[in-house]
């Protein structure tokens, strides 16, 4: 009888030891295969990306003008590169974060001057447009929303160029007009949107030199804005000047009030 209530005691408690050992088991790992969900979910995996398709000069309307935002290096953290409104050239720097359907970039400039702020892009994975909005450090100035558009890339020829009368369109003109004329003075166009004026204030080559910059782009195939910055020279900060060649086929851009700009070599 003593024999037979030892071994049922004995076996109970192996029972018990087995049924107590096992459920902090079973905890655990219901746990870990938790953490391993939730894990996959966070780390999203998204294919190989080659970043330097990102880089380029991009464009649209902003405010009461246009701005160019030219991507100089751009990798999976990080971007750099530098944005032109009417002349005025201003250094950004940021992070890339990717998501499912975009890289988001987040762009800072320097911070030095009261109109610095910062841009959001987010650059469609789809199509490779460009969503932004630009919020300026200043809290009194309102927040803009606007689209950029990629611009192609212009090949310099590296040399001189020679003019053999060929038709000159938006695409071309860069080659022909980087040194051209315009009123008494000279005018300088710049693959990254910009443009410089430099003239003598009085007419006379005695007086000092004065450079007045702005921003160029094509809104038509035969028509080119230029914008300005602030200044004394020009009755209109915003130009439109329209690409035409004459009968022995000599371009120019005829703009406003009888100004006209014609390439270096006249």
């Amino acid at each position: 009888m003593k024999t037979t209530f030892a071994l049922f005691i004995g076996i109970t408690g192996l029972l018990l030891t087995t049924s107590c050992s096992s459920d902090p088991e079973t905890k655990t790992t219901a746990t870990s295969e938790k953490t391993s969900k939730d894990s996959v979910a966070l780390e999203e995996w998204f294919p190989e990306t080659n970043f330097d398709t990102l880089r380029g000069m991009y464009t649209g309307d902003f405010g009461d003008g246009f701005i160019n935002v030219i991507l100089t290096y751009v990798n999976d953290k990080k971007a750099i590169g530098y944005n032109i409104h009417k002349g005025l050239q201003r250094n950004i720097s940021g992070s890339v974060v990717q998501k499912k359907e975009s890289f988001e970039l987040t762009l800072n400039e320097p911070g030095d001057n009261p109109f610095d702020g910062v841009f959001v892009l987010n650059i469609s994975k789809k199509d490779g447009s460009l969503d932004a909005t630009w919020t300026a450090n200043d809290p009194k100035i309102s927040t803009k929303k606007f689209r950029l558009k990629k611009q192609p890339i212009k090949q310099g020829s590296g040399s001189k160029y020679e003019f053999n009368g060929e038709e000159v369109t938006q695409d071309n003109f860069i080659e022909l007009f980087s040194f051209a004329n315009l009123d008494d003075g000279n005018v300088e166009f710049k693959e990254n949107g910009i443009v410089i004026y430099t003239y003598y204030p009085q007419k006379q080559e005695n007086e000092q030199q004065e450079i007045l910059k702005g921003s160029w782009k094509f809104i038509d195939e035969k028509t080119m804005v230029i914008e300005w910055s602030k200044n004394k020279v020009f009755k209109q900060q915003s130009m439109k000047f329209k690409l035409t060649q004459d009968e022995d086929g000599m371009p120019s851009f005829e703009g406003p009030n009888e100004l006209s700009i014609y390439p270096d070599f006249y």
